[in-house]
């Protein structure tokens, strides 16, 4: 299988817990710094043919006309983009006409579009500068465009937050008519801004408002295919699936991670250090990591759990060239009996009830 591409640009215009890097408005040499530095990790690997492109994981939106086609540039210089699917964040705030025809002139077929939520109580939860309006109206930009596959992302399991309020998100996302919808329970990390307010959804809130989710978005057509993910027939992302899948996957840019060759590779995360190793080295990397086959073949069984598909255990042992250990036979039995798992012909897929303790069943495999 063909590697995935993925560019990892970290920039924003302001300061926000999605970003981890801050371009202040003005300083475009930060961005020609940054770019200049893609360039040299790209070059590093010039030549690889990949089946998709993803240009993400921060704000790329905030890259300048230039940049932004400077970036296209060099994905094209140095790679080769034979599959048909290339994927752009943007958030609503950052969707123009002239922004958006040029994503379309430079090959972008797919959009991945941070809405979050429509509540203004909950968007203002999570700093968003964006409002239900805005989004909407940045969703039609997108369609008159010409982008028919576009993602939304939308968040749930906001403390406090009632089934009714999730089904006004719901309504609202499915009034768009989007292709494919990406959920995201929203989760309270240690010393976050969240968890300084002391705020914390029970399991059980959490799980019912999963299940309603899942209920909704699978009648409205959008299948689930993945634990998180839901899409109309014909537009799943094959980027994604290809990280599910356990294939191989090339990233560049700052906090960048990296599947190739079965060894996993992951860039500096600051932007000082990142641009500092790749001008002193050339090459940014800060760590390394390849798994013996069993505990490769165990990595990848997990990651196949979080699709609807499940995992075809004779394929997988083949590609591995061994099998599970005893004791985790013997733990997929037991999950199998207690319902969380359950078997297909040669395929293990995850229940209902399942997916609600994906986490648990991953660290009783492993």
């Amino acid at each position: 299988m063909m590697p995935a591409i993925y560019a990892h640009i970290p920039f924003c215009s302001m300061k926000c817990p999605y970003c981890s890097f801050a371009v202040v408005v003005g300083q475009r040499h930060r961005e020609k710094d940054y770019l200049d530095a893609l360039e040299r990790e790209a070059a590093r690997h010039a030549g690889l043919r990949a089946m998709s492109l993803y240009v993400g994981g921060g704000t790329p939106s905030v890259l300048s006309d230039e940049g932004l086609v400077r970036l296209v540039a060099v994905m094209e210089r140095h790679f080769r983009v034979e599959g048909g699917e290339r994927t752009f964040e943007l958030n609503p705030e950052d969707v123009v006409p002239a922004r958006v025809a040029a994503l379309r002139s430079l090959g972008f077929t797919r959009v991945s579009f941070g809405a979050q939520s429509f509540l203004p109580k909950y968007l203002s939860y999570l700093g968003r500068s964006h409002d239900a309006d805005q989004a909407r109206r940045a969703f039609g930009v997108l369609k008159a465009a010409g982008f028919d596959n576009i993602n939304v992302d939308l968040m749930f399991g906001f403390p406090g937050q009632t089934m009714g309020e999730l089904d006004d998100d719901l309504d609202a996302v499915l009034a768009l008519g989007s292709t494919h919808v990406s959920i995201y329970a929203l989760s309270v990390e240690a010393r976050s801004l969240f968890s300084v307010r002391g705020e914390k959804v029970s399991d059980d809130a959490q799980a019912g408002a999963y299940r309603r989710v899942c209920a909704r978005l699978n009648a409205a057509g959008l299948g689930q295919y993945e634990i998180s993910n839901f899409a109309r027939p014909g537009f799943a992302s094959a980027h994604n699936l290809n990280y599910w899948q356990g294939g191989e996957y090339l990233g560049i840019g700052m906090g960048a991670h990296s599947h190739m060759g079965g060894e996993r590779s992951w860039n500096a995360d600051t932007f000082p250090k990142y641009l500092d190793m790749m001008g002193r080295e050339g090459t940014a990397v800060v760590g390394r990591e390849k798994l013996p086959a069993p505990e490769k073949m165990v990595e990848t069984f997990l990651f196949g759990l979080r699709m609807n598909a499940g995992v075809d255990m004779a394929a997988l042992q083949q590609r591995f060239g061994c099998g599970f250990t005893q004791d985790k036979l013997d733990e997929l039995e037991n999950l199998i009996a207690a319902g969380f798992l359950c078997e297909d012909g040669q395929r293990v897929c995850v229940t209902d009830k399942g997916r609600l303790v994906l986490d648990e069943i991953s660290a009783r495999l492993i």
